[in-house]
């Protein structure tokens, strides 16, 4: 949010400062929000069932059927459904891989270290690239917890017992997830994610009448706004993910979270400063409020097409600060949903063929990829020997580590090291190892380990459906306290179990640290400018894409295309996210707070960009297919298209420095050619065209409005647009 971004640039990066961000940081994580509690209810429900088919059943090593029931999405029951079968899939093949390589290579032992060294490799490399994070975990699970059985002196036959078993095991997770789901949405069928928009909006629209009315912000008001902006809509984004929608509607929500983000930023910046609205604000204010209450009530009822007029956008104030851009994100949610065509079924994006919808479209081509998966194979290749070497196989851990904690940046990286240490410390040593002392030995019927076990199942649970910064922590304390919990059919009294866990966790922090992230990963600063540009030339090659072709391949194309652009929307703001985090505990320079704020401000002004677009294509694919324009209708079109994507290029190169990146210009000419086409031939669609174009010229403008407060010799309102372009200090 915008306030962040104030924080970070004038807060000193002091180890006092820190902590107390830590600790307000913390607070509004675990604070409650709708549907939170529900869905802790639920998570419980179903690990406690789970452990107690373990009990009756005396499955051994049941710890992963107690996570996937906390793992897998609850957004919907399709999108539940979806998880259960491709982590099943993805558990499947990881037990035949194995045993099949056990077959072939077992009785080898230079060829075995081989096929370890080269399973490690995949493991990393199907991490990075899959498609679906629960089949990628599902097959490195497998796989990595079987490594140690294997190494092992035991029978063949325990052996294949042992690789068996957690298939079972997750299986067991997953198919009482469904039914714990199934049952749920018999009695309640809502959106979790309209929901948590709705409220978002709310605190907005609430926020809105009391300026207006000139009265302070209740406190209860003042502090869902607070914790709104701390936690950000990272949870709204990984829910959205897990949904499943369409492209287009996908798009629409995705562009619906940020837009609403930003209101909530603005919305706080007023708190904070105490605003003093003028004669002429005080309408403005109540006229947002009341727009921002019909399109609750839209969203509600499920309407695509907003049918209210938009909030007219008025001049900056100096008395309520940010009403303008308030005004403004207001109008780009109704663009966003006003536009009807973008859902056309003629846009659907095509399937992609077989095993290719698995993996990323460039999962093959991009050598980042490859640099990813040798780096982390190296890091647990080092841990493998390690604990094969001094004979303490309970260590094995260390691999699961490096796993899970391996991102594809560094700062994303250490952060998931430092959640999950901290993780293993309180599931394993505190709710673990002290439940053995003190609780455990008391304990002498299922029912009352059912209460012990729910109750730690229901505090990590509670930590895991917090945003994507904090989530992890919940669950590496679920998977550490389900590790000492569900090793056995029995309750567990050997304190080495907890032990080796963690020692293994700290092995494995180590490797990552002194050797993923000097090889793998680049930094935050990099990835961020590197995701930005990236979607902005996507979106120029969107601009321009033919919507007519002689077979299906154009269509394919611009499947993936639309479907990398939502991808990247996705990875960039989850990288913002984590670049605020480690901000807070990291040197940081001045230049990167500039081009972490730049983005963040730049990402609702991308999205409208990219919706504007689709709906775009579709008016351009239904002209083409009924003829409607004139030769020179198309000729303007084509040449405001061509001028814009040329932009959208010079403002990509603007941002990497590029010696040839020639200053960006404002596109009057195409605008106004445009206009002079459509005048002498109407037709029901001449309009639309015209607005969408207007509406796209608009948010590049806006796009490439300065960072306020941050330039010497450029002076520019931070609710003005400028008349031309100013590059944003940070990227030079």
């Amino acid at each position: 949010m915008a306030t962040h971004a104030t924080q970070l640039r004038h807060q000193p990066a002091s180890r006092g400062a820190s902590w107390l961000w830590l600790r307000e940081f913390i607070r509004w994580e675990l604070a409650p929000y709708p549907e939170r509690i529900n869905a802790v209810i639920r998570m419980t429900v179903a690990a406690t069932l789970v452990m107690l088919i373990v009990e009756i059943f005396r499955f051994p090593n049941a710890a992963l059927g107690g996570y996937y029931t906390i793992l897998l999405a609850r957004e919907n029951l399709a999108a539940t459904w979806r998880g259960v079968r491709l982590a099943t899939l993805g558990s499947v093949v990881g037990c035949l891989y194995t045993l099949l390589g056990m077959m072939l290579f077992r009785g080898y032992p230079v060829t075995h270290f081989f096929w370890v060294i080269a399973s490690l490799y995949v493991v990393f490399f199907v991490m990075r690239t899959a498609t679906n994070y629960g089949a990628a975990l599902g097959f490195a699970f497998l796989l990595a917890n079987t490594l140690a059985v294997w190494d092992s002196s035991l029978p063949s036959e325990i052996q294949v017992e042992s690789t068996l078993w957690p298939l079972l095991v997750i299986a067991t997770g997953t198919g009482v997830t469904v039914a714990t789901e199934a049952v749920y949405r018999i009695f309640d069928r809502s959106d979790p994610l309209i929901t948590s928009v709705d409220d978002l909006l709310l605190a907005v629209q609430q926020a809105a009448e009391c300026f207006a009315a000139l009265r302070a912000l209740p406190k209860s008001l003042h502090n869902r706004i607070l914790q709104y902006d701390m936690t950000g809509t990272g949870r709204l984004r990984t829910a959205l993910q897990r949904q499943g929608v369409q492209p287009t509607k996908r798009a629409q929500r995705s562009a619906l979270i940020s837009l609403a983000g930003r209101l909530i930023g603005l919305a706080t910046n007023l708190a904070r400063n105490h605003p003093h609205p003028g004669e002429d604000d005080a309408p403005r204010l109540r006229t947002l409020a009341e727009r921002l209450r019909t399109i609750r009530t839209e969203l509600r009822e499920s309407r695509v097409n907003f049918a209210s007029p938009a909030v007219l956008i008025g001049q900056p104030s100096s008395g309520c600060p940010g009403l303008q851009e308030m005004e403004r994100t207001v109008a780009l949610i109704t663009e966003v949903f006003h536009r009807d065509e973008i859902v056309d079924s003629s846009q659907s994006v095509p399937a992609r063929d077989g095993w290719r919808a698995l993996f990323l479209p460039d999962a093959f081509e991009n050598r980042e990829y490859q640099r990813f998966a040798s780096a982390g194979c190296l890091a647990a290749t080092v841990c493998y020997v390690i604990y094969n070497a001094i004979a303490w196989p309970g260590i094995s851990t260390c691999i699961i580590t490096c796993v899970v904690t391996a991102l594809s940046t560094v700062g994303t990286s250490l952060q998931k090291q430092s959640l999950r240490i901290v993780g293993y410390v309180v599931g394993g040593l505190v709710m673990g190892v002290s439940a053995q002392i003190l609780i455990l030995p008391g304990i002498d019927s299922v029912f009352g380990f059912a209460l012990f076990f729910a109750a730690g199942t229901a505090i990590a649970a509670w930590i895991a459906t917090s945003s994507p910064r904090l989530s992890y922590l919940g669950l590496q304390i679920m998977l550490a306290f389900y590790f000492v919990n569900l090793t056995s059919a029995r309750i567990q009294t050997d304190l080495t179990i907890a032990r080796d866990k963690v020692v293994g966790v700290w092995l494995g922090l180590l490797a990552m640290g002194f050797i993923f992230d000097r090889f793998g990963p680049k930094s935050d600063a990099e990835q961020l400018q590197k995701l930005l540009v990236r979607n902005i030339r996507m979106l120029a090659q969107l601009a321009v894409s033919p919507v007519v072709s002689s077979g299906a391949i154009t269509a394919l194309q611009l499947g993936r295309l639309r479907s990398q652009i939502n991808d990247n929307f996705t990875s960039l703001a989850s990288q913002m996210d984590a670049v605020q985090f480690e901000f807070q505990f990291h040197h940081r320079r001045e230049q990167d707070v500039a081009k972490w704020e730049w983005a963040q401000r730049a990402q609702p002004d991308l999205r409208s960009i990219f919706v504007l677009e689709l709906s775009l294509l579709s008016h351009r694919g239904r002209w083409e297919n009924a003829s409607e324009l004139t030769s020179v209708q198309v000729q303007a079109l084509d040449h405001f298209l061509t001028e814009f994507s040329g932009e959208l290029m010079h403002t990509a190169a603007w941002i990497t420095h590029e010696e040839d990146a020639a200053a960006p210009r404002v596109l009057n000419d195409p605008i106004q050619r445009l206009q002079e086409a459509y005048e002498g031939h109407s037709t029901s669609n001449s309009q639309a065209i015209l607005d969408i174009c207007q509406q796209m010229v608009s948010s590049l403008v806006m796009l490439r409005r300065p960072t306020p407060g941050r330039h010497a010799k450029h002076k520019c309102d931070v609710d003005c647009a400028p008349s031309e372009p100013i590059r944003a200090e940070g990227f030079l």
